[in-house]
């Protein structure tokens, strides 16, 4: 019984580490995805050819999009990680 219990209790412990690394993997999905999008910025504002600046533009979109679908499938799943 005492085997039983010790391994309830381990395989709770081990939940909670799961809930709590997947609430981070949430917060660094978005942030990565604003990570590129900031770099994407820099060098439209860089840029001195319009096709380089129009692609830019395109990837500022791309990544901001990744960030705003990721946003709303974590949504009410908690992203803080206090």
């Amino acid at each position: 019984v005492y085997q039983i219990n010790w391994l309830k209790a381990r395989a709770r412990r081990d939940g909670w580490k799961e809930v709590l690394l997947v609430r981070h993997e949430m917060l660094w999905t978005s942030l990565w995805f604003k990570h590129h999008k900031n770099i994407w910025e820099k060098r439209a504002l860089q840029s001195t050819e319009p096709g380089k600046e129009a692609y830019a533009n395109k990837q500022i979109g791309l990544w901001s999009d990744f960030d705003k679908k990721a946003r709303l499938m974590f949504q009410g799943k908690q992203m803080d990680c206090n």
